[in-house]
């Protein structure tokens, strides 16, 4: 199996783009990979979207904006960070979501609002989450950590988008990182997944063909 790092990685993405492929076009497709994925593997009855403000997070409105259109309608999503701090290609699926006005969004960014989202992420039986990809490296900041506790108290299944949040996506190393039951990576295996800690939080991992 062919292990990639994120600047191999990288380099796809920046010829896909070079034949015309847009960074929102990857966003859409991802979001229906991983809609199809909880679709045809998971059972759930509510199930929350937790994002950051970056790709990573706009991979998983996409997700949540799919899943709906799939006739799952028990979706919530839980935004780490402040609306304005979202990325473009986040945004628009944020105005479509908005659109549908059947998904609440919450937008945490501090320990008031994070205080207001908890009982949110504990009704779930399924979580789905983005908060960081595979650019991350370092420790998680104080409000994404706690998250990621409250998230790693839960007893939900737990589906990472791309790399469990909080990991190393070069080494896999992580001091914290979303124990997930699946992580759907996108494009190839990471390196970080040749990492035996890696293993113990990644849980099944399949790669999500963007380019098919």
């Amino acid at each position: 199996m062919e292990y990639h790092s994120i600047a191999e990685i990288k380099k796809i993405e920046d010829e896909a783009i070079r034949k015309g492929m847009t960074e929102e076009k990857m966003m859409d497709t991802a979001g229906h990979l991983v809609a199809d994925f909880i679709h045809n593997n998971v059972e759930f009855k509510k199930a929350v979207f937790i994002a950051g403000t970056g790709n990573n997070g706009g991979d998983t409105l996409s997700a949540a904006f799919h899943l709906f259109n799939l006739n799952h309608s028990n979706i919530e999503i839980v935004v780490v960070g402040k609306k304005e701090e979202l990325k473009e290609g986040a945004k628009t699926f944020l105005y479509l979501i908005n659109d549908i006005k059947d998904i609440p969004v919450d937008f945490v960014y501090d320990t008031a609002t994070l205080e207001s989202s908890k009982e949110t992420i504990k009704n779930a039986d399924l979580l789905v989450v983005g908060l960081f990809g595979t650019g991350f490296h370092g420790d998680l900041p104080d409000l994404a950590a706690d998250v990621v506790d409250l998230i790693n108290d839960s007893n939900a299944k737990k589906v990472s988008i791309d790399i469990p949040s909080g990991m190393n996506g070069d080494t896999g190393e992580f001091k914290k990182a979303v124990k997930s039951d699946f992580t759907l990576t996108m494009m190839a295996m990471k390196k970080a997944f040749q990492n035996p800690q890696a293993l113990t939080v990644a849980g099944k991992i399949f790669v999500m063909d963007l380019l098919a």
